[in-house]
């Protein structure tokens, strides 16, 4: 007998994958993508990238053009001023227009006004707001609902509303024109901003840190001063640049409130510097750079505090 013919072509053993074309196998979770189909996405792709990056260069110069007319402006003469068409760069910069007006001691006045203006603002606001949020945030109380809804009513009226009825309770109290009632008024303005602020920061905080340290023997003032306030810094200074910022620039009351040379504030100076019949545009972009300048050093100094204090406060409120 003949024995039976062994097959030659042997089955692929266990174990071990065929990777021949015919039996390869896509997985699920992976697609063969064709090379046009490719192309097609690598394209969307840096259409994407491409009006990402007009955008972001749209914003910036939006942004930032201002500043730079500004001052480009400062650094040039009055008859660069208005030539056409204007050029982006001043022909030879210019610190006259600086000098000339730091010579002024009126804008010396007004910078040593808004500067003690704007500091004790600050600081009164936040002391004033710091122990009305901490009361808020920890106790209950009659009518906390109302009191709150009374602080963020404070936020929507107007501030010209309430313009002439402060100045003739300045006028019949002996407070107007003078540098402490122009204090009090601002200190009204932000101070509701403040107490709201920081409101939110409270409620981020545990109660059992305060708790923890009125059981260690703190008082409820110690606890606020050495356990609260520690650990909401950021929150303060987010605040505390706000309301400066909101004192530095503010017009309506500077401009009603005050009338004489020594209770003028900075921004009263700025606007005095447009005529009724011609504005000195070089004098007034010198000015309004020298005005900006504490408060881009004062956001530079304190930007990483600042950065923080935005996004913590809006964990809880």
């Amino acid at each position: 007998m003949k024995t039976p013919t062994k097959n030659l072509m042997k089955k692929p053993s266990q174990g071990i994958p065929n990777d021949s074309p015919g039996n390869r196998k896509t997985s699920p979770g992976r697609r063969n993508f064709s090379p046009r189909l490719l192309n097609s996405y690598r394209r969307r792709q840096a259409a994407g990238r491409t009006a990402w990056f007009i955008g972001t260069a749209l914003i910036f110069i939006i942004m930032f053009f201002p500043i730079f007319w500004m001052i480009s402006v400062s650094l040039r003469t009055n008859q660069e001023v208005f030539m056409f068409p204007p050029k982006m760069l001043p022909a030879a910069p210019q610190i006259g227009p600086y000098l000339a007006v730091l010579k002024d001691p009126v804008l010396l006045i007004g910078i040593r006004n808004s500067f003690v203006v704007s500091l004790t603002t600050t600081f009164f606001s936040l002391t004033i707001a710091l122990l009305a949020s901490y009361g808020i945030s920890r106790y209950q109380f009659p009518g906390k609902k109302a009191l709150m809804f009374y602080i963020l009513a404070t936020q929507m009226i107007p501030i010209i509303l309430i313009t002439l009825p402060l100045y003739q309770f300045f006028l019949t109290l002996g407070l107007f024109d003078t540098i402490w009632g122009l204090m009090i008024a601002y200190i009204s303005l932000s101070l509701p901003f403040c107490t709201l602020s920081l409101i939110g920061f409270m409620n981020s905080v545990p109660k059992s840190i305060d708790e923890a340290a009125r059981i260690d023997g703190c008082s409820v003032f110690g606890a606020v001063v050495r356990i609260i306030v520690p650990i909401a810094k950021p929150g303060l200074v987010a605040t505390g640049i706000f309301s400066f910022i909101t004192a530095w620039n503010e017009y309506l009351f500077a401009g009603v409130l005050t009338i004489s040379k020594q209770t003028r504030m900075l921004v009263v100076y700025i606007a005095s510097k447009v005529g009724e019949y011609d504005i000195n545009w070089v004098e007034l972009m010198a000015v309004t750079v020298i005005a900006s300048m504490p408060l881009v050093l004062m956001y530079l100094f304190m930007q990483k505090s600042f950065m923080r204090g935005m996004t913590s406060g809006a964990i809880k409120m």
